[in-house]
């Protein structure tokens, strides 16, 4: 072998040893969700921040995805972030409700008349103040709060235009006391049932009908055991990507700021294919599924939030009090303000 040849080979050997002893001294970071792995919006967001996050550290941080429930429901996987077993999590409203109450506050009825609108509170400052009090309250480190999608109901017994179809139903319910008293003051019945059970308690007859945006309809399985859908949008869900804090802070400043950006792209990822989902899953559930799909018109929406918003707006506030509800409300109306230039 020639020098040159020598030379060459040395550096090869010295740039493999480099690279293997880089990626062999990496970090893995453990992210779970109970979306399936799939082109879904909540699992689509999720591959961005973990392309994000090895990109930009050079593969110092992995990150090791476990959809669809593997480590177990929401408030398992919360529990763990919270005990640090688990360091990153995606869990919706609803169940960071049962550990940080205020988080009910996202529940009023018809809060938000669109997409937009809600995408500038989630970054407000309301937003910012409400994620400084969950690490107070609870230990657990909220990153970014991202679009879960404007909820509305399916069931298999009639369509639900008017608020009057809603009467004698069992709708399935996240296990939040707000979207209890939301289908109850519908005449209906709310049975609060985990998400990993949705599924066979329709199929079985436990429960009539359940609540979701279009892509959780069509991802979760729940349009394969449902007739009928009715876009009424009663609810906008946020989703919540949380963070053990104690592992957060033992990361070198560079790595969290790396982490905290990828938050960010991943909300704003969900909740851009979760707007487009609206049109695109619903066609899907149409045309695939056979479900009977009504888009609700304004004045629909009006006669439901007619009943529902009262009642549900004066059980948050005995909950969560009124200047929290207060604040909410004045920054909704400050973003719709800017947003219409009104």
């Amino acid at each position: 072998m020639n020098m040159k040849s020598a030379i060459c080979a040395a550096a090869l050997a010295a740039a493999t040893f480099a690279f293997g002893a880089s990626h062999a001294d990496a970090t893995e970071i453990k992210f779970g969700i109970g979306i399936p792995e799939g082109d879904f919006p909540e699992y689509n967001a999720l591959v961005r921040f973990k392309e994000y996050v090895e990109f930009k550290t050079n593969g110092e941080l992995t990150v090791r995805l476990f959809p669809n429930n593997q480590l177990g429901g929401e408030r398992e996987m919360i529990e763990m972030v919270q005990q640090g077993s688990l360091e990153l999590s995606f869990p919706a409203d609803g169940a960071m409700s049962g550990f940080y109450a205020p988080m009910q506050v996202w529940s009023i009825p018809y809060l938000f008349e669109s997409a937009p609108v809600a995408w500038r509170v989630l970054e407000s400052e309301f937003a910012e103040n409400m994620k400084d009090d969950i690490l107070a309250q609870t230990g657990i480190r909220a990153l970014a709060f991202s679009q879960n999608g404007f909820r509305s109901f399916t069931n298999n017994i009639r369509p639900l235009i008017n608020p009057e179809d809603m009467s004698g139903l069992k709708i399935r319910t996240m296990e939040s006391p707000v979207y209890m008293e939301l289908v109850n003051s519908l005449g209906a019945t709310a049975v609060p049932i985990s998400g990993a059970e949705v599924v066979m308690a329709l199929r079985q007859g436990v429960v009539d009908g359940q609540e979701n945006p279009p892509a959780v309809v069509y991802g979760g399985g729940h349009g394969e055991v449902q007739k009928y859908y009715t876009l009424n949008e009663h609810t906008f869900g946020l989703h919540v990507i949380i963070a053990n804090d104690d592992w957060f802070n033992s990361l070198e400043p560079g790595h969290q700021q790396v982490i905290q950006d990828a938050a960010l792209l991943m909300a704003w990822t969900e909740n851009l294919q979760k707007t487009e989902g609206d049109w695109r899953f619903s066609r899907q559930l149409a045309d695939e599924l056979g479900m009977e799909i009504h888009v609700s018109t304004p004045e629909e929406k009006a006669a439901f939030k007619e009943i529902t918003q009262p009642a549900v707006l004066d059980f948050i506030r005995s909950n969560v009090g009124d200047d929290l509800v207060d604040e909410l409300i004045a920054t909704v109306d400050e973003a719709k303000a800017a947003l219409y230039r009104n």
